[in-house]
């Protein structure tokens, strides 16, 4: 009987303690899993229950009134998800349990995060701090977040990429801010991300390589940002026409203004840098005296009776021109290489769509002049506009038989300067040679006066 009585005053002595730590569910607040799972939302709270089980593993107090929970949560040490979402708070919450490991702090009023704020988040591997204020986060704030790979930082006011970011992120959020530029080191430590949503920012290009030390990377958004369409987002342009990642390529240009509001895939490598196949100043000289001596190959003979004559000379000079095309062609590859080899296949094919006619330092005839060729061939004399027709009608009335314009003089290579040198060595042999005979010569005359008057002298 002694026994039964100690037992039954020890059961009415637990009891309440019992009912009292694992209390089902505080005033108001929804547990579908009392003790584990508890919601307090839209409640108009201003703190933290205090009747939220200590064992609870999942807490959400999101849509309320909290202004500060600092320090207010740390007797939680099972507490492995919190939500703090859509309240008042204007920093980033103090003294939260190690053991969290998803932070939700969507629309709230933090302007800035400091380094010691996550200090002992280790656990960490979600971060949502969507649509909040913050203008910086300092660097190495979230570097120590080892385990982190959801990083969530989408309308915000950041104008540039957050420094010393984990290795370990997987998804990176940071649409709808001010970035304008992508830190290269930013980027080469997420060698595990596999999507980066960098939409509507203030981009207008892509520094090289800046994707290509992300390895997993699978999705990207670049969408609503300010593309300049100039030289500095061909590596982009190249990136986007590889199609290895699944992301959405339907990028405007904002600049310049003639290509305002085109697809950046819609244009060609010509138009949106017009300097990357555009010949330097030593090939406009090559093509300059290259392209006089190939005019007369088009004009036609004002003589009827050399018809024939005209006709064969045309096809002469029609195929020296296209063998000094050809040549110019080389060439103009040769000193355009540095340039050329930075463009991808699909480049090619682009500009193989897009150009479908020659360039035009490369071309020397015109459609009416292709008529002429055609006419030069054939022996009959083209339709030529009025002041051609008038100068050819002058020449004519004073000589009807002058011979045909010759070419002018082409210009002088490496070959012929080392002809003309051995020219001029020779001719100067020769003049030495001349007054080497000369001085002979001299010497002779000089002998034969001195001989004559002892000549005289014998015969009297």
């Amino acid at each position: 009987m002694l026994w039964c009585r100690c037992g039954v005053l020890l059961v009415l002595c637990v009891c309440p303690v019992a009912c009292i730590t694992m209390s089902p569910c505080p005033p108001g607040c929804c547990c579908p899993r009392p003790g584990f799972l508890v919601l307090c939302e839209s409640l108009g709270l201003r703190s933290i229950p205090r009747s939220v089980p200590l064992s609870t593993s999942a807490l959400s107090v999101a849509r309320n009134q909290l202004c500060n929970v600092d320090h207010l949560l740390r007797p939680f040490s099972g507490l492995q998800e919190l939500s703090l979402s859509h309240n008042l708070l204007a920093r980033f919450p103090l003294g939260l349990p190690p053991s969290l490991e998803s932070l939700l702090l969507q629309e709230n009023r933090i302007t800035y995060i400091t380094s010691g704020a996550l200090r002992q988040l280790g656990n960490l591997t979600r971060l949502d701090l969507e649509d909040n204020r913050i203008r910086a986060i300092q660097p190495g704030a979230l570097e120590g977040l080892s385990k982190l790979q959801v990083l969530t930082l989408k309308g915000n006011q950041l104008k540039r990429l957050p420094l010393n970011l984990p290795s370990s992120l997987t998804n990176l959020d940071l649409s709808a801010n001010c970035i304008s530029a992508l830190d290269l080191p930013s980027l080469s430590t997420l060698v595990n991300l596999q999507v980066l949503k960098i939409n509507s920012n203030c981009l207008c290009s892509v520094p090289e390589s800046a994707f290509d030390g992300l390895p997993r990377l699978r999705s990207v958004d670049l969408t609503n940002n300010l593309w300049v369409c100039e030289c500095d987002i061909l590596y982009l342009y190249r990136w986007l026409l590889s199609g290895r990642l699944k992301m959405a390529t339907d990028l405007v240009c904002t600049e310049p203004v003639h290509l305002a509001h085109r697809l950046l895939l819609n244009l060609s490598v010509m138009a949106i840098c017009p300097r990357v196949l555009k010949p330097n100043e030593r090939t406009h000289r090559l093509q300059a005296s290259t392209a006089e001596p190939a005019a007369p190959a088009f004009k036609s003979s004002p003589d009827k009776k050399n018809n024939s004559e005209s006709s064969s000379d045309g096809l002469q000079q029609m195929s020296k021109a296209q063998s000094i095309h050809k040549d110019v062609s080389k060439t103009c590859v040769l000193l355009k290489h540095y340039t050329l080899e930075t463009l991808s296949y699909e480049d090619c094919l682009s500009l193989n769509k897009t150009q479908t006619v020659s360039p035009s330092y490369l071309t020397t005839s015109t459609p009416a002049e292709e008529q002429r060729c055609r006419d030069n061939v054939t022996g009959r004399y083209p339709q030529i506009n009025a002041t051609s027709a008038e100068v050819t009608q002058s020449l004519l009335s004073t000589n009807r038989d002058a011979p045909l314009p010759t070419p002018n003089p082409r210009p002088f290579t490496q070959q012929d300067s080392v002809v003309v040198s051995l020219l001029a060595v020779l001719c100067v042999l020769v003049a030495l040679l001349m007054l080497a005979v000369l001085l002979v010569l001299k010497k002779v005359l000089r002998s034969q006066q001195r001989v004559a008057p002892l000549d005289g002298a014998s015969g009297g």
